[in-house]
């Protein structure tokens, strides 16, 4: 499988805004801060909307969308213990980062 610059950039991009998204939540307030609540929704759609980008491109749905559900979450957790000081468990941390591996050795079979 043969992966394009594109491909890899909207993806590694579609990550990067809803990570960010996600960590805006808590600056949300439950929504009742203005600013961090649009900020945090533009991303989210930008986020979303680089998914559709790479559905309609090709990128078969079976692998991207459980490599996104693995990735984002590692990626938050990384968020929440070194921008907002939380503990993590290393089982969670461990079982996340298998699961991508899992999964990339997944989308490596034909």
């Amino acid at each position: 499988m043969t992966l394009s610059l594109r491909t890899i950039a909207l993806f590694f991009a579609s990550t990067v805004f809803q990570v960010l998204a996600v960590a805006l939540l808590p600056r949300t307030r439950g929504f009742t801060e203005p600013l961090p609540t649009v900020a945090s929704a533009v991303l989210f759609i930008l986020g979303i909307w680089m998914v559709a980008r790479l559905y309609e491109g090709g990128v078969k749905l079976g692998i991207i969308s459980p490599l996104l559900a693995a990735v984002i979450p590692l990626a938050v957790i990384g968020v929440g213990i070194f921008i907002y000081g939380e503990s993590a468990s290393i089982l969670r941390v461990s079982m996340l980062v298998g699961a991508c591996a899992l999964i990339g050795a997944a989308a490596a079979v034909h």
